[in-house]
């Protein structure tokens, strides 16, 4: 679970040329309102890539059970290259970090996407794919668009761009994945505990909402900061659109490139 971390007073972190850093001060109560407000604007035009998603043809034939066993393996053979990526991102943006705010921001969530590393290996295994089968997997080029974006992101991006892209990527993402989990546990043979304590192996796609909890209120505070510099709202809205209109992408191609590479498995047999 995100905690809210909030600076001591009067510090002033450095960079390793000496520079201070913004401090969190410098972001007020009505700063926040603004940020909360564009965000709300932009969740409203993100929805229908959120509905391309929880109601696009991979949710629903697995939530029918019709979706075949080897599409869905390939979907997570991908998932992992993906986090791999992902976790490299994130510390990236540790070291974009203006504030002890943002740091500590960027830190806890590199840290939880390290349980989410760890997570995806118990799917898989329910999934009857061993480690290795997974880490020798070549992923598929169309299912790493969101998180190479969010690799540029991490190269050119501010931390409020990328905050503001991780924000808008989550109901996109989260609307996806919780729905699979179910079609996963009702005709997939999924959803079991796993021995030695209290997780299931679906815990990467349907405990994703309790390990963003808190998240908004710290990512309004990053984008804020961005909303200082004259220009930077046109910025900010590319980046959470595209990171919201990739992801969509993503999950078709889970559609059309799993079930190819289910009837080349069928083939082989």
């Amino acid at each position: 679970m995100l905690v809210a971390y909030r600076p001591r007073n009067n510090v002033s972190l450095h960079t390793t040329d000496g520079r201070s850093m913004v401090t969190q001060q410098q972001v007020s109560d009505e700063q926040v309102t603004r940020a909360s407000e564009l965000v709300s604007e932009l969740e409203h035009e993100i929805r229908s890539f959120v509905e391309q998603v929880s109601d696009g043809p991979f949710v629903r034939e697995v939530r029918a059970g019709t979706f075949p066993l080897d599409g869905i393996r390939f979907v997570h053979l991908n998932h992992y290259h993906l986090i791999v990526n992902d976790m490299s991102n994130l510390n990236v943006y540790v070291a974009k970090a203006r504030n002890e705010q943002e740091m500590l921001f960027f830190h806890f969530m590199a840290t939880e996407e390290k349980n989410h590393f760890e997570s995806v290996f118990l799917l898989n295994k329910g999934l009857g794919l061993e480690p290795d089968e997974v880490r020798a997997f070549q992923p598929h080029s169309a299912c790493l668009l969101r998180t190479n974006y969010f690799s540029r992101l991490a190269q050119y991006g501010t931390p409020g761009e990328i905050a503001l892209a991780i924000l808008l990527n989550f109901p996109v993402w989260a609307g996806g994945a919780k729905r699979e989990a179910e079609g996963l546990k009702r005709h997939y043979g999924l959803g079991n505990p796993v021995p030695g304590g209290d997780q299931f192996d679906t815990d990467i796609l349907d405990r994703f909402e309790d390990a963003t909890e808190g998240f908004r209120e710290q990512a309004l505070r990053i984008v804020a900061t961005d909303l200082l510099t004259p220009g930077s709202k046109a910025g900010l809205r590319r980046a959470g659109i595209w990171a919201a209109n990739y992801e969509a992408m993503v999950w078709q191609a889970y559609y059309e490139q799993g079930r190819r590479y289910a009837e080349r498995m069928e083939k082989a047999r």
